[in-house]
């Protein structure tokens, strides 16, 4: 069969895993209330004729999505937040049907393909489908609509019901998911009641790096502020920065969920690069550290959110310098470790008891080399 063929019966096979997803879930646009589109607007339409609308069909770079729920009480859908690749992201919101109570959900930065409300129980679930089996720009995940926290989230680009139980099976286009999660069923749906930190997402904007949660729709720190937060901790970056662009990486963000705080790395022109450490309850800058001859990188917290490790690179070699976290807001250097090591180093990994902070390297024998660091709590 030409491969033109075969992929032309895949999208037909996505589409119709999607459409028998809809129906499995109670998509109820052919009851009393109608989604339409009208002037370019997705629009909710009573059985009385009155219409209200809910959001515009494409914003910047793609689609916005659109789903009633089953009880055809609330409508989720999505609006540009101008994150990912191209500005292509998007934010998650429900509202009530006239349009009113309109309540934020969650932010992803990645297009999304597919909205589907699923109600069981008294518990309310939007699933959220990309079309990519990706890490990086898809996958299938579920928002627990009461908590806002995303309870489930999986590699994947459609589901299908199987054989009519309360279990679907998960596909990465034609194909069955044969490796992580290969289903998803509802009564475990149900059971889920802890949040799940580590689907809590840090984001930087295309172009302008603020910093965002995936679970505010707002920014948790601008990058313009920096200067100003900065001073508090008697830093002049403002003078320092020269109107230098830097920007900050959404995969040099960590994140101590005990204690509601992010350590970060950015770098700009002409050599720059900074470290700081954000408390997201406070809105302060516990630490603060910029250079043009130093390279920050790797930031890595400890299991139980208290100590933070730091790896710094200059001409003259590397060191790792360990902080911990003290009460009052304030965060004390403990530890600096100098590192002898014939390759550059990498594998940072906490002992469980956050008390031995290892790294790997090889030697010029291409032989592995682990080395432990003891820390006194």
């Amino acid at each position: 069969m030409p491969e033109k063929a075969i992929k032309m019966l895949k999208k037909i096979f996505y589409i119709a895993l999607v459409l028998f997803l809809a129906y499995g879930f109670g998509y109820s646009e052919q009851g009393r209330v109608k989604i339409i589109l009208e002037n370019g607007y997705y629009c909710t339409q009573l059985e009385s004729g009155e219409k209200f609308q809910i959001v515009r069909q494409w914003e910047p770079q793609a689609p916005n999505k659109i789903v009633l729920s089953p009880d055809e009480k609330y409508v989720a859908y999505t609006t540009n937040n101008f994150l990912g690749f191209e500005s292509q992201g998007r934010d998650v919101y429900y509202c009530k049907i006239d349009g009113s109570e309109r309540t934020f959900l969650h932010k992803f930065a990645f297009v999304l393909d597919t909205l589907l409300w699923g109600t069981f129980g008294e518990r309310d679930f939007i699933f959220v489908i990309s079309m990519s089996c990706s890490p990086v720009d898809g996958g299938i995940q579920v928002i627990d609509v009461k908590s806002k926290d995303i309870i489930i989230s999986c590699l994947g680009s459609g589901m299908k019901n199987i054989n009519g139980s309360d279990c679907y099976q998960i596909f990465c286009y034609s194909e069955p998911v044969q490796k992580g999660r290969q289903k998803i069923c509802l009564e475990e749906l149900l059971d889920i009641e802890v949040f799940v930190s580590s689907n809590v997402l840090f984001h930087t904007g295309w172009g302008v790096s603020d910093i965002y949660i995936s679970t505010q729709r707002e920014p948790v720190l601008k990058l313009s502020d920096l200067p100003k937060l900065a001073k508090d901790l008697g830093k002049n970056f403002k003078d320092f920065l020269k109107n230098r662009y830097f920007h900050i990486s959404e995969t040099e963000i960590v994140f101590s969920a005990q204690y509601n705080i992010i350590a970060f790395i950015g770098a700009g022109e002409e050599s720059l690069s900074l470290t700081g450490v954000y408390d997201l309850w406070e809105k302060k800058l516990l630490l603060f550290d910029y250079s043009d001859s130093l390279r920050y990188a790797s930031p890595t917290w400890s299991p139980d959110g208290s100590l933070l490790a730091l790896l710094k690179r200059s001409s003259f070699g590397e060191h790792i310098d360990f902080y911990k976290l003290r009460g009052e807001g304030k965060i004390d250097l403990i530890k600096t470790f100098e590192v002898m090591a014939e390759m550059p180093i990498s594998g940072f990994r906490w002992s469980d008891d956050s008390e031995t902070f290892y790294f790997s390297y090889f030697n010029l024998r291409n032989q592995k080399i682990e080395k432990a660091i003891a820390l006194s709590k």
